[in-house]
């Protein structure tokens, strides 16, 4: 519909101040007012779907329930399929692991692989043991030590740090790395 030469008084449905407009079919009084109102719209249209979603529960299992978990951790040895579902992963991470060593696994063919579950409960016992030994300054360089000793630039050190996950420590803005585990990688 073309502007017509009249003005048409109307009340914006955003804001509901009064305008003059040139349209029968203009609703908003400013851009900003119709900017706002779809905005608006739009939010609730989300709300809406949002709260249908929660509505329908049954969409809403857990991949692995807890008896079907109890089941897996009472065998004494479980596939890679079923350890995927326990740490809620692909079959795909779970080989990766046992290829680099994380998790001790046993092939008996090409398509069979087992892991006892003992060793998994055992992987992580060790995780926390690990993270029971307190790294205190007494136990540490700091990098003006290291680079003294061991001759070696502030780089190098960031760089061994970094891929051997070498243990540090922040104190007052120093950082503080891991005596046993610099010296290991020095043979010392």
């Amino acid at each position: 519909m073309s502007a017509s030469n009249f003005k048409i008084l109307k009340q914006c449905v955003m804001c509901g101040n009064r305008f003059e407009a040139q349209k029968v079919s203009t609703l908003y009084c400013s851009h900003k007012c119709n900017s706002k109102h779809y905005k608006l719209k739009k939010r609730l249209e989300l709300k809406g779907q949002a709260e249908i979603q929660v509505e329908q529960t049954d969409l809403f299992k857990p991949k692995v329930s807890a008896l079907s978990r109890a089941e897996i951790m009472d065998k004494e040895f479980i596939r890679v399929k079923e350890l995927a579902m326990l740490f809620t992963c692909s079959p795909k991470t779970i080989y990766s692991m046992i290829n680099s060593g994380v998790i001790p696994a046993i092939k008996l063919t090409d398509r069979k692989t087992l892991i006892r579950v003992s060793d998994i409960n055992r992987l992580f016992e060790k995780n926390k043991v690990e993270k029971g030994n307190i790294l205190t300054i007494e136990n540490c360089y700091t990098m003006e030590q290291l680079t003294k000793k061991y001759s070696v630039s502030r780089n190098t050190i960031y760089g061994l740090v970094g891929k051997r996950d070498i243990e540090r420590i922040k104190e007052n803005g120093i950082t503080y790395y891991s005596k046993a585990d610099i010296d290991n990688i020095y043979n010392v």
